[in-house]
C-alpha cells in the first residue's frame, strides 16, 4: 500500500508542479525587442541566413574560438566561442564584441550594450527584473544539454529540434522554424525518467520553444498505475498538456490541447520499443475543456535506440472543429481552414524522425493524407534534413521538400512520387571555406503543370580570424 501511495504522490506532484507553470507562464513573458546587425541573436526574432553575423563562430570549439567579421562602413563584430563537455554535460557559448572604427578622423569605438544590464522600470518588481536580466543573459548560452534523450534524465536548453511529446498526439516531431539556420532560442526539452522514485515506469516530458516568449509549451505525465495487476501490468496510461499560438492571415489563434493516452507495449527491449496507443483529444480556446472539439487518434508509435523514432496514426474529430494542424509547421499554411480536420472526415499521418540533439543534426520525414466519404485526398509529404552546425565544419544545411498530391491522379502513389509536379524544394545552406563563408538560398517550385520557378540568393563574406 505504502508503494501506491508514494506513486500516486509522485504523480500529483508532478501536476502541481507543471500545470500552474503551462497555464500561466504568458504573464512573466517579455516581449522581443529590436537589435542591428551585431547584437547577439534575440531569441524571439527571426533572423534569415544572409545576415552578415548569422552563423558567426557556431562551428565546433576545436575549428575557430575568436572569429571576426568587418563591413565596409567600419562597423566589425568579434565573437569569442567557447565549448565545454564533461561526461553528460555539453555546452555552447557565445560572447559578442562589436564596435565601429573610422581613418578619416580616426575614431575607435567599442560597444558594450550586450554586457550592459537592462534599466530597471519605475514599477518593476524584482522578480520582474530578475526575468529581465536572465533573459537579457541568457543569449550569449546557445545550447545546453546534459544526457541524451529517454535517458533517466535529459535536459537540453536550446533550439527544439525535433522532439516529440509521447506518442505524438499534441506535439510531433517539432522543429522551430521561427529562427534560421546557426541561430539560438531559449528553448527547453526536459525528459525525466521517475522509475527510480515510484517503483514502476513513470515519468515527466517538458517542451517550450522560448522560456521567455513561448509560442508554444507542453507536458506529459505517464505512468503504469495498474502494475499490480496482472493482465494490465504493462498498461501505460498518460495524460497531456499543450498550449500555442499561431497568427494566420494577419490573425493570432491561441488554443489550448489536452490529451488521455493509453498505450500497451508491442515490443520493448534495451534499444527497441514499439507501442499500440490510442489518444483521446480535446481542445478549448482555455482551460475549460471540452470548448470546442474532441478528437480520438490510435496507432503505433515506438523508437530506435534514443535517436530513431516512429509513429502511425489516424485521427478522426468526434465533435467540433478540430485543429489537427495546429503544431505542425511543417506545411504551407495560409488559412486557418487548414489547420481543421473537418467532422466526418479522418486524417491517416506517419512520422520517422532521426535526432542527433548534441550534434545538432535532424531528419524528419512526415506524410498525411485525409479521408473523407472513403476517398483518400490532400495528401501531402514533407521531408526536412538539416545540420545545425557545420558538419564536418564545411557545411551548415537546411533542406526542405513538400509535395502536394492532386486528388485526382491517373498514377499510383510511387509514381506520382517521382514526378516533379506540385512540389516545393527550399534548402538554405552556409558553406564555410576559409577565409570565405558564403550563404546560399535556393527555393525551386513545381506547379501542377510541372513548370518551374526559382530563386537563388547568395552572399559572400570574409571571416578575419
Amino acid at each position: 500500500m505504502s508503494g501506491r501511495w508514494k506513486k500516486y504522490s509522485v504523480i500529483l506532484l508532478l501536476i502541481l508542479i507543471f500545470f500552474p507553470f503551462s497555464v500561466g507562464a504568458e504573464e512573466v513573458a517579455q516581449p522581443p525587442q529590436k537589435e542591428d546587425d551585431f547584437r547577439v541573436h534575440n531569441h524571439s526574432t527571426s533572423i534569415t541566413i544572409l545576415n552578415p553575423l548569422d552563423g558567426l563562430g557556431e562551428e565546433p570549439a576545436d575549428d575557430g574560438l575568436i572569429q571576426a567579421v568587418a563591413l565596409s562602413d567600419g562597423s566589425f563584430g568579434v565573437i569569442i566561442k567557447p565549448a565545454l563537455s564533461y561526461g553528460p554535460f555539453s555546452t555552447r557559448l557565445s560572447f559578442p564584441l562589436k564596435g565601429r572604427f573610422t581613418f578619416d578622423p580616426f575614431d575607435f569605438q567599442f560597444d558594450f550594450s550586450d554586457w550592459i544590464p537592462p534599466e530597471r522600470g519605475a514599477e518593476e518588481s524584482a522578480l520582474e527584473y530578475a526575468l529581465q536580466l536572465l533573459h537579457h543573459y541568457s543569449r550569449f548560452i546557445q545550447a545546453l544539454q546534459f544526457g541524451n534523450p529517454y535517458d533517466p534524465i535529459y535536459i537540453r536548453y536550446g533550439k527544439l529540434l525535433g522532439p516529440t511529446l509521447g506518442d505524438g498526439a499534441l506535439i510531433n516531431g517539432y522543429v522551430d522554424r521561427s529562427v534560421g539556420l546557426l541561430t539560438s532560442k531559449p528553448g527547453l526539452n526536459l525528459m525525466i525518467d521517475a522509475s527510480s522514485l515510484t517503483g514502476v515506469q513513470s515519468g515527466f516530458h517538458f517542451l517550450v520553444d522560448d522560456l521567455f516568449d513561448p509560442t508554444m509549451k507542453a507536458w506529459r505525465i505517464y505512468s503504469n498505475p495498474f502494475y499490480e495487476k496482472a493482465h494490465l501490468s504493462s498498461l501505460q496510461l498518460g495524460f497531456s498538456y499543450a498550449h500555442g499560438m499561431r497568427v494566420v492571415d494577419e490573425r493570432t489563434i491561441e488554443r489550448h490541447f489536452f490529451s488521455l493516452d493509453f498505450a500497451h507495449p508491442l515490443v520493448e527491449k534495451k534499444n527497441i520499443k514499439s507501442d499500440l496507443f490510442i489518444d483521446v483529444l480535446f481542445q478549448g480556446f482555455d482551460i475549460s475543456i471540452p470548448q470546442e472539439a474532441i478528437g480520438i487518434r490510435g496507432g503505433i508509435n515506438g523508437r530506435l535506440g534514443r535517436l530513431f523514432t516512429y509513429n502511425f496514426a489516424l485521427t478522426a474529430p468526434v465533435y467540433g472543429n478540430y485543429y489537427a494542424s495546429f503544431f505542425s509547421n511543417e506545411w504551407a499554411i495560409e488559412h486557418e481552414q487548414q489547420m481543421i480536420l473537418p467532422p466526418g472526415s479522418s486524417r491517416f499521418e506517419s512520422l520517422i524522425s532521426f535526432t542527433w540533439p548534441k550534434q545538432e543534426i535532424f531528419f524528419g520525414a512526415k506524410i498525411a493524407s485525409d479521408l473523407t466519404d472513403g476517398v483518400f485526398e490532400n495528401t501531402r509529404l514533407f521531408a526536412n534534413l538539416r545540420f545545425d552546425r557545420f558538419l564536418f565544419n564545411i557545411l551548415s544545411l537546411d533542406l526542405r521538400y513538400e509535395k502536394l498530391y492532386p486528388n485526382e491522379r491517373d498514377g499510383s502513389f510511387f509514381d506520382e512520387l517521382m514526378a516533379l509536379r506540385m512540389v516545393d524544394i527550399q534548402a538554405l545552406a552556409i558553406i564555410k571555406v576559409k577565409p570565405y563563408v558564403i550563404s546560399l538560398g535556393v527555393s525551386l517550385a513545381y506547379d501542377e503543370n510541372t513548370h518551374l520557378t526559382s530563386t537563388i540568393d547568395a552572399v559572400v563574406r570574409i571571416v578575419l580570424l
